[in-house]
């Protein structure tokens, strides 16, 4: 049976010291991308063409002020109907462990309409939609049983029995709501604003345990050594921010740009649980001193959540050449210096608790996140075959803003840092009323040099069995199923 010791001022840092190496995982919108998701019925397929000029519904979300160029009221259902991703993480728990992770879904994406109050203008038109921001999942596991020499000698003659096994498992939603009108400022400028009220939320499980099994028939003297690393942590959080959009229509160009706020956080809360062991281990390893045993448990509810998104300036522009419309679209995200998201302060968790280690909960367990500058490019194409009848493409890539830092204390919950790249292909067909629109998308993304959370390569004492860690690589790739349908509400323009 496991004692819980006691330890001195030096053995609470070197405590400390190992719960932090410990809780140094994997830190990793998609859970790191801003433009996984795709909105609308001809922008989906199109991606960013509604910066510059009215395609569809999704007007208000990605440029409020070409809801002036509306000439009816109008109502969509945009959806991902099937989507397929596959995600393979070579040698990613040490040379030989790799693990994989793939998953189907169907998922509703948008909802969206126009009201336009006056038929007879174009002066105000008002926009509104409900639709998934991001959606995301990951799951990784996997065990090693494996003959190793470990120990030394001298307490544990020959190989001992190592058994490890590693768990991940990340679920991130995020859902809006947004509501906005865009008007002529003249003949051929408008101006348009727009409010979205984000509810996003994360679940997160973080484990990793280690064990190793002397030979006891075999004169070992030490009986069984490891450590674990279990995190468990999920928030939720409504935050709202404002974007303001702007269009020109110029002789043969349209251009457009728009400004969002950074998010502006209204109310949510958190939850994290963790249980750090250490069986039977000297500190500081290589030590000659007695072996010892340690423990850091602790659940800590209803706390204050922070999350920011940042800035972020789009640019789009498009123009027609014969029966082919191309357009091109950057968007920016600034940076975001480090914050804490959420932390339990100073509680009980160095087990037994004292007034005095209880300062080191709020490093051991702090929840951090930081954003890098990112920039996206799009590049898209509408060939208009007959006016009931077009072909859609677009290429474009959707960079991640992690940033890695292993010395940084606590953990970081986002996972994916790797660049994407997708392709769309697709039609639109016109029928009366109706308006439907099929496409296929593909992408793919790929790091070569991802960090290891855990190894079950070269465990040792000195780094409490967790292995050598170094890097794999990983590559993500899957097709999603793009289906809308638009309904106006008036046949002809009015």
């Amino acid at each position: 049976m496991m004692k819980i010791l006691s330890t001195p001022v030096y053995g609470r840092r070197r405590l400390l010291a190992a719960s932090l190496l410990l809780a140094s995982g994997m830190a990793g919108a998609q859970d790191n991308h801003y433009a996984w998701m795709q909105f609308g019925s001809r922008n989906s397929l199109l991606y960013n063409a509604g910066l510059s000029r009215f395609e569809d519904q999704s007007a208000v979300i990605l440029n409020p002020a070409t809801l002036s160029e509306a000439q009816t009221s109008s109502f969509n259902f945009n959806t991902n109907a099937v989507g397929f991703n596959s995600i393979r993480f070579k040698d990613g728990l040490g040379q030989g462990f790799t693990v994989r992770n793939s998953n189907m879904n169907v998922l509703p994406s948008m909802a969206s309409g126009v009201l336009k109050p006056k038929k007879d203008q174009k002066d105000f038109v008002l926009g509104y939609a409900l639709y998934h921001t991001n959606t995301d999942n990951l799951k990784f596991a996997n065990r090693a049983e494996l003959k190793q020499d470990i120990l030394n000698n001298t307490e544990s003659p020959g190989a001992e029995n190592y058994i490890a096994q590693y768990y991940l498992n990340t679920k991130l939603d995020e859902i809006s709501v947004v509501a906005g009108a865009g008007w002529n400022l003249g003949e051929n400028v408008s101006l348009g604003v727009s409010q979205t009220f984000v509810y996003r939320s994360q679940s997160y499980r973080d484990n990793f345990s280690a064990n190793v099994l002397p030979d006891r028939t075999a004169g070992a003297t030490v009986d069984w050594v490891g450590s674990s690393y279990d995190i468990d942590a999920e928030y939720w959080k409504v935050m709202t921010y404002t974007k303001l959009g702007l269009t020109a229509r110029l002789d043969k160009w349209n251009i457009g740009m728009t400004v969002s706020t950074p998010t502006f956080g209204l109310f949510g809360s958190g939850i994290l649980m963790a249980d750090l062991s250490l069986v039977n281990v000297r500190l500081p390893a290589g030590s000659t001193g007695p072996r010892k045993s340690y423990l850091a448990n602790g659940r800590f509810e209803k706390l204050k959540v922070n999350y920011k998104n940042p800035l972020n300036v789009q640019f789009g522009a498009s123009r027609k050449f014969g029966n082919t419309i191309l357009y091109g679209g950057l968007s920016w995200h600034a940076a975001v210096k480090e914050y804490t998201v959420m932390s339990p302060g100073e509680a009980p968790f160095l087990q037994p608790s004292t007034s005095d280690n209880v300062i080191y909960t709020k490093d051991a367990l702090r929840v951090w996140d930081s954003k890098r500058s990112v920039i996206n490019a799009s590049l898209a194409a509408d060939v208009i075959i007959r006016p009931d009848y077009h072909l859609l493409f677009s290429v474009r890539n959707d960079n991640h803003y992690l940033v890695l830092d292993r010395a940084k204390p606590g953990f970081s919950m986002p996972k994916k840092a790797w660049n994407n790249y997708h392709l769309t292909i697709g039609t639109q067909r016109d029928f009366n009323r109706s308006s439907w629109v099929l496409g296929v998308r593909i992408n793919t993304g790929t790091n070569k040099e991802f960090p290891q959370p855990f190894s079950f390569t070269d465990p040792s004492e000195g780094n409490f069995f967790q292995g050598q860690r170094k890097t794999g690589q990983i590559r993500s790739t899957g097709a999603q199923l793009l289906l809308s349908y638009t309904f106006k509400f008036a046949a002809k323009p009015q």
